[in-house]
């Protein structure tokens, strides 16, 4: 089985990615107060999605933790759509790191689909993740929004 910790981290990773998102539905005002919100409500969100997802490792039962997985992705489209108002006063290098975050997102929710098992989905998100190019960009939107909004609470 799977270990909490391992589940945690890939957990973590993944709650990074899509709650950079949601920021985009905000719209930018001058200090980033509509962003930050959205931000930090985006957060809470995914914490407490990870919290439920932890629990269910404890079954073991993949088909339940995958279904709930996926749940995560509801609503990425429009969030998607709109993250040039998160991005609009961003810089190139803020930009380029936004786009390997969403594909990295698109990414995780393909290993998601394939994985027939806990221990494969732990083996593709730590490949994933676990890259120098993804370690900088995360660093570098972490950054970003530390800038915007001050500290997060963010694990990362």
């Amino acid at each position: 089985m799977l270990s909490g910790a391992k589940l945690c981290g890939a957990l973590s990773a993944l709650v990074v990615a899509m709650a950079v998102l949601p920021v985009a539905t905000a719209s930018a005002t001058p200090g980033g107060s509509s962003i930050c919100k959205a931000y930090n409500a985006e957060e809470t969100k995914e914490v407490k999605a990870s919290a439920a997802l932890a629990k269910d490792v404890d079954s073991d039962n993949w088909a339940v933790i995958k279904k709930d997985l996926l749940a995560t992705f509801k609503g990425e489209s429009s969030a998607e759509k709109g993250f040039d108002a998160y991005l609009s006063g961003a810089s190139a290098k803020v930009k380029s790191a936004a786009a390997v975050v969403l594909k990295l997102d698109s990414t995780f929710k393909t290993i998601v689909q394939s994985s027939s098992s806990l221990t494969a989905y732990e083996k593709g998100i730590t490949a994933a993740e676990e890259t120098p190019k993804v370690h900088a960009a995360l660093k570098v939107l972490d950054s970003y929004t530390t800038a915007l909004c001050g500290a997060t609470t963010s694990n990362t």
